[in-house]
């Protein structure tokens, strides 16, 4: 590929935060690799949040006075654009609409009184016990808010390579979705398996 094509088509502002072009391919590589593991995990943040909401209030959680004004702003947002598409508003699908960082901050200090421990646990109902590992809201707000940021950065098309703040990112993924469940860990350990093993039958 020319240099020219290389500006004109994905522009010199995104290149020259690589070392070269081969890092940039690098780059595209890793996030793919990450794609299945994000995928997984935010699917199963928010349907663990759902249904602990939904059993501690109601289906209709999402209407909720105990929201805040951001988080209502999130939710009529996605309302407007489930009707832009001319489709009937539903909750599940108002779900599926919220954005990763509308799951992540109900995990802020500020939303302490809506998800206290006990509800922590209904969420991530396999926590270590305390005397294994000590998990608290502050530890999870950090972590998921971590890997928001990682997650936004791989599915906006930006850097992770060499950058030592990510360079654990699998295992604190896998960390968080052992939390949840065992069956829910080995399924996303599977699933990348299978896309590896997939790569390789495609080869031959």
């Amino acid at each position: 590929m020319t240099e020219d094509i290389k500006n004109r088509y994905i522009s010199q502002t995104r290149l020259q935060n690589y070392k070269n072009f081969d890092a940039y391919k690098q780059n595209i590589y890793l996030s793919e690799k990450y794609y299945i593991l994000l995928s997984i995990f935010e699917v199963t943040l928010r349907n663990s949040i759902n249904y602990c909401f939904t059993s501690k209030i109601s289906k209709d959680w999402l209407d909720s006075a105990m929201l805040h004004d951001d988080t209502k702003k999130r939710t009529k947002e996605a309302k407007n654009k489930i009707l832009h598409r001319k489709e009937i508003v539903t909750h599940d699908k108002i779900i599926a609409e919220l954005p990763f960082g509308f799951w992540t901050s109900l995990f802020r200090r500020s939303y302490s009184n809506m998800l206290r421990i006990k509800d922590i646990q209904l969420v991530f109902p396999n926590l270590p016990p305390k005397n294994k590992k000590m998990i608290n809201r502050n530890i999870l707000d950090k972590q998921l808010n971590h890997i928001r940021k990682f997650r936004n950065r791989v599915f906006h098309y930006e850097r992770v390579i060499n950058k030592s703040s990510y360079a654990d990112m699998k295992n604190s993924i896998y960390e968080l979705l052992k939390y949840f469940d065992v069956q829910i860990y080995n399924f996303a350990k599977e699933m990348s398996c299978e896309k590896t093993k997939l790569q390789k039958v495609s080869k031959e």
